[in-house]
């Protein structure tokens, strides 16, 4: 059975087989009943032992009566490292009292000698005992789970030597054993037991906070000893052969022949310093055991810790930041004996008297300005509770934080679009974000609801170019504000821009062109213009300015390019391709035919005025003549009727075909003295090569005409005279151009060709 210890302390009460002792009526009749069944328990043994009673632990009887050479073995069970087992006897005469583990009972049973420290458990062992007695015992730890047992001896066994209970009487015995569950801050409980004029350390080295207790219970089974209490320099003078003097006098336990209990309130000195209880078998101090017999006595000792809450900061300070975290510690709280476990330790953060957070530390910020009352609670192991207030101060005295998402400067243009992004936070509450533009608020916003904030903006040609800030400002509820700002160099990014031009151009070689073009660009203030004529070649020209004229001296494509550069340097090409033609292909509209009708045009005016002017020389040359040579004139009769018909009509040889150029050129002399400025010589040979042959009938005629009248003479005169009022005028019914005929006489009508498209028309008188 297990109990709790402090229930079976005999300075208390007594406990029998777990329970409170009551006394009982002595039963004789009882007693004889026992010792007659007492042969169905004898244990055997091979020994030479056998009168021996056998019992456990869980059927101990109220008592027995010990048989003159006879004993009780006493079955403890199988127990761990460092358990604590509590015993109570009570006998009327002497006896002895024997521990042993299972590995060393035959020794004793077979009647071997059993006094040795190997043998049987020393400290745990009373010979000639009588009386009333309680120890305790806690299980080695130099060995394995093991069965013990209790061996209450009335034997003189051979090689005793007369020591111990030699038996000759029959003492009545009452005996109870039970495991105990210690108290917390149990240090020490067990029996230790002493050789006269000695010393033992029953404790140590151990520490205490200042404030608890240190209580020892002390019970002697036999002897008178002293207890002390000393520090690790007091305790090693001491076992060196020193004195007790040097003690903690405050904590003495002298000559201790009973039950004694002695509690000792650690003072601040001896806080954190290792102590040692020592049990003292010598003679000395004055009033304490001489120290001249053996003694056994169990120490319990424990500590009955200090409950006292700290709270204590990094820095200490009573006024706090809104939303600084603030690292709070319970450590300095007294603790050396574990007297609170880690979930021992509670937080109340906001008054309600209910707890927020647990453990020994806290991290904690407020958010908003107040005076704090911050609980600390701890609750002992044994469930006492103890809380400690610390008051502060929380306000806000820190500006907003607050920050650009921009790494370094910014290179823009004119016309782009500069976004920005920021971050910013307060440990309080925000008030209002702006964003400026070199000192100019472009954005406000006096509703917060996250705390992020973008800001777009593009610089027009009404700013400068150069460095402009911009900044983000951000203002909390307490009045204080923060900033950032990043810089922005703008620049001219953007070439001029053309406006539409003719790309493509045509003139005639020897014709001065003119080329202007325009550009565009807002963010200068002047544009220079460069023209580069020939680029690549030797003869390259460059000349400057929005428009300029030049004279290409070569045929074929020509290439021109124009450019146009700002004032930040950026620049725009422009390229113009013109084609040189031949000055003859001026009028790329006319065709061959057209030119050719031309050429014959004016050649035909041009005969007909030179015609005109050889008729009027001819006429006055026939005037001379006829004055000088009238007898001598000869008859000229003009052609007749038939000869004219076929002269004129379809079948004449000189409707068909050209007057020989040989004629011509002969009359050419007689032309160019009337004409001088124009060269009837070319036109003729133009005319001859170019003209078709249809077209020349009535030039050729006319011709012939002009040549048979070299030689003019009366009657051709007279004939022409009358002639001309025979001339034909007629629009062509092809070309709808004017021409004239002159007609025969006697020839009324007539087919020709018409002298500008050779389209053969009708003429007539009628």
């Amino acid at each position: 059975m297990i109990v709790n210890e402090r229930d079976c302390d005999t300075i208390q009460k007594a406990c029998l087989n777990g329970q409170t002792m009551r006394s009982r009526p002595a039963s004789i009749f009882v007693i004889l009943i026992l010792l007659l069944s007492s042969s169905n328990i004898y244990a055997e043994s091979k020994g030479v032992i056998s009168n021996c009673i056998n019992s456990d632990i869980d059927n101990l009887p109220e008592s027995w009566t010990l048989e003159d050479q006879s004993c009780i073995r006493i079955d403890l069970g199988e127990l761990n490292q460092n358990i604590v087992m509590s015993f109570n006897i009570l006998t009327s005469d002497e006896i002895d009292i024997i521990l042993f583990p299972a590995n060393s009972l035959q020794v004793y049973l077979n009647e071997q000698s059993y006094r040795s420290d190997a043998i049987w458990q020393s400290e745990s062992t009373f010979e000639a005992f009588n009386g009333d007695g309680e120890w305790h015992w806690t299980v080695p730890e130099d060995r394995e789970k093991t069965r013990w047992y209790m061996i209450i001896d009335n034997f003189a066994h051979p090689g005793d030597d007369g020591l111990g209970s030699q038996g000759g009487q029959e003492p009545e015995v009452t005996f109870d054993a039970q495991e105990i569950i210690s108290e917390p801050f149990t240090l020490s409980d067990s029996i230790i037991k002493l050789g006269t004029n000695s010393q033992s350390i029953a404790h140590g080295p151990f520490v205490v906070d200042a404030g608890s207790y240190v209580e020892i219970f002390a019970r002697t089974m036999e002897g008178n000893p002293d207890i002390f209490i000393m520090t690790e320099t007091q305790k090693d003078l001491y076992t060196s052969g020193g004195t007790a003097a040097s003690r903690i006098l405050e904590a003495d336990m002298l000559q201790v022949s009973t039950e004694r209990y002695q509690p000792w309130l650690v003072p601040e000195e001896y806080e954190g310093v290792n102590l040692y209880v020592m049990i003292d078998n010598r003679a000395g101090p004055g009033g304490g055991g001489a120290g001249t017999t053996i003694t056994g006595i169990t120490l319990t000792i424990t500590i009955n810790p200090i409950l006292n809450p700290v709270i204590s900061t990094l820095d200490g300070q009573e006024i706090y930041n809104v939303g600084e975290i603030i690292s709070f510690s319970a450590l300095e709280t007294p603790n050396r004996s574990n007297q609170i476990q880690e979930s021992g330790f509670s937080w109340d953060v906001n008054g309600d008297d209910i707890d927020d957070y647990f453990g020994p530390y806290l991290d904690y910020s407020w958010d908003s300005p107040d005076n704090i009352s911050l609980k600390l609670s701890i609750i002992s192991t044994e469930g006492i509770i103890s809380s400690k207030i610390f008051a502060l101060e929380v306000s806000d005295n820190s500006p907003p934080n607050t920050s650009i998402s921009a790494n370094g400067d910014i290179q823009k243009g004119y016309n782009q679009t500069i976004l920005l992004s920021s971050t910013f936070s307060d440990n309080w509450g925000i008030d209002r974000i702006d964003w400026l533009v070199d000192g100019n608020v472009e954005k406000s916003n006096y509703s917060i609801s996250k705390f992020t904030s973008s800001f777009s903006f593009i610089f027009d040609p009404s700013y400068t170019s150069g460095e402009h800030i911009i900044e983000f400002i951000v203002t909390d509820k307490s009045g204080q504000s923060s900033s950032d700002t990043v810089k922005v160099i703008l620049s001219d990014i953007t070439p001029p821009v053309f406006r539409d031009y003719q790309n493509t151009r045509s003139q005639n070689v020897g014709i001065p062109i003119n080329f202007q073009i325009i550009a565009d660009d807002f963010e200068s203030s002047e544009i220079q213009y460069t023209w580069i004529f020939n680029q690549g070649a030797e003869n390259q020209i460059q000349f400057s300015g929005m428009s300029v004229t030049y004279d290409f001296k070569s045929l074929g494509a020509q290439r021109v390019v124009c450019i146009a550069e700002n004032e930040a340097g950026l620049s725009s090409e422009a390229e113009i391709i013109v084609n040189i033609l031949e000055l003859e292909i001026e009028d790329t509209s006319l065709d061959t035919t057209f030119i050719i009708l031309i050429i014959i045009l004016f050649l035909l005016i041009a005969i007909f005025v030179s015609f005109k002017i050889i008729q009027r020389k001819v006429k006055i040359r026939v005037e001379e003549l006829s004055n000088q040579e009238e007898e001598t004139i000869e008859e000229n009769l003009p052609p007749s009727a038939e000869e004219q018909k076929q002269m004129w009509g379809e079948n004449s040889i000189m409707s068909n075909n050209q007057l020989p150029i040989e004629d011509i050129q002969t009359l050419i002399p007689d032309i160019q003295t009337l004409i001088p400025e124009i060269d009837i010589e070319d036109l003729l040979a133009d005319a001859q090569k170019e003209t078709p042959q249809s077209n020349n009938d009535f030039d050729s005629n006319l011709l012939n005409d002009l040549l048979d009248k070299k030689e003019p003479n009366i009657s051709e005169t007279v004939l022409k005279e009358e002639s001309i009022n025979r001339l034909i005028k007629k629009n062509c019914s092809s070309c709808d151009l004017l021409f004239s005929v002159q007609l025969p006489e006697n020839i009324d009508f007539a087919r020709t060709a018409c002298p500008k498209c050779g389209s053969i028309e009708d003429v007539s008188i009628l």
